[in-house]
This record gives structure tokens, C-alpha cells and sequence, in this order.
């Protein structure tokens, strides 16, 4: 009978907005929707490294009639990624040993004469404070009043992490006038890679 990897279904991951007027008038969106997290055992077998892969949709929208013209905006899809503990320094294992005859006497003449052996060793692992990570699953510059980003599949990957790895998406939605710069960021629930 052959063992074999258990693989989990990916992870639903529910829609949000985030929505602002700007002191130009304009009602600016950021959307996530149709985001999934599909944890699954690492390639290299290790136990401080996690895998998955995600699936998710941004979306930026500009509506109302602003007071100044819009001359530029951006649509960014990202995630974040937290590492409870830092391993990323590493560890290392030191051994030493002496052998000899003990000459000494206090008293208990078979513990005090004869051969000894002394064993030393240390292990030293380096923990650091955990961190939070963001990385860019896409950029769009806006052409007129809309833009969007999806992604389907994009590999994620945690090296050096000691517990568990929390995983949220985000979107940022940022536009430019001559009186104003203005962003919304929508972020999406926290689950585990």
C-alpha cells in the first residue's frame, strides 16, 4: 500500500471593498474578489518552509465628477506574508570530548580512579523576532475610470520560518490630481499558507 501527500482544497477567501471620497471630489475603489489559498507540502520537505498558491482578482474604480482632472492612477494586487519566528540565521552544533584518567581521591576510590570520558556539546539556533513580508502579485496603471489584475496560480513560497504563516491579499488603489494624491487599500481575510 503506497503512501501518498495529503492535498487540501483551496481555501475561499471572502470578497471586500474599500472606498473613499477625496477632498477632489472623486470616489475612489479597491476590490478583491475571487481569491483562494491553496496550501501544499513544500518540495523540499523541510519543516520550516511553507508552499502554496493563490488566486485572486483586484480591481480599482474611479467614479464621481471631481473638481480637478485625474492625471494619473495605479492599481497594485499584493500580499502579506508573517513569520512567526525568524530562522534565517541559521544554527550550529559544536561537540567536544576528553578522555583521560582521573587521578583524584574523595573518598570513593571506584568513582575517583580511572578512565573518564567527558562529553560536551551545544546546539546554537539563532531565533529572531517574526516579520511581515509584502509581496507584489501586479501593477496596473489606470486608463481612464477602471483597471484590473488577476492572477491565477501565482507561486508563493515562506523560507526560514519557525510556526505558523499568516497570509492576507491586499489592493491599493492611488490616483493623482495637481491639488492631491489619494489611495485605498483593501485587504482581504487572514488565513494560513
Amino acid at each position: 500500500m503506497a503512501g501518498g501527500v495529503a492535498v487540501a482544497d483551496p481555501l475561499p477567501v471572502a470578497d471586500v471593498t474599500q472606498s473613499a471620497d477625496t477632498d477632489d471630489g472623486w470616489h475612489l475603489s479597491a476590490s478583491l474578489t475571487r481569491m483562494t489559498i491553496n496550501s501544499v507540502p513544500n518540495m523540499a520537505a523541510t519543516a520550516f518552509t511553507r508552499e502554496g498558491f493563490v488566486t485572486g482578482k483586484a480591481a480599482a474604480t474611479i467614479d464621481g465628477n471631481g473638481g480637478v482632472a485625474v492625471n494619473s492612477g495605479t492599481l497594485v494586487l499584493g500580499l502579506q506574508l508573517g513569520c512567526q519566528i525568524d530562522l534565517s540565521e541559521g544554527a550550529s552544533v559544536g561537540g567536544n570530548a576528553d578522555i583521560g584518567i582521573n587521578p583524584g581521591i574523595n573518598g570513593n576510590v571506584l568513582n575517583d580512579i580511572g578512565p573518564y570520558a567527558d562529553l560536551g556539546g551545544n546546539v546554537s539556533v539563532n531565533l529572531l523576532p517574526g516579520t511581515i513580508t509584502n509581496i507584489g502579485l501586479g501593477k496596473k496603471e489606470l486608463k481612464g475610470r477602471t483597471g484590473e489584475i488577476v492572477v491565477h496560480d501565482a507561486h508563493v513560497k515562506v523560507d526560514a520560518c519557525g510556526g505558523p504563516v499568516p497570509i492576507r491579499f491586499f489592493a491599493t488603489a492611488m490616483i493623482d490630481t495637481d491639488t492631491s494624491d489619494d489611495s485605498v487599500n483593501a485587504y482581504g481575510d487572514i488565513l494560513s499558507l
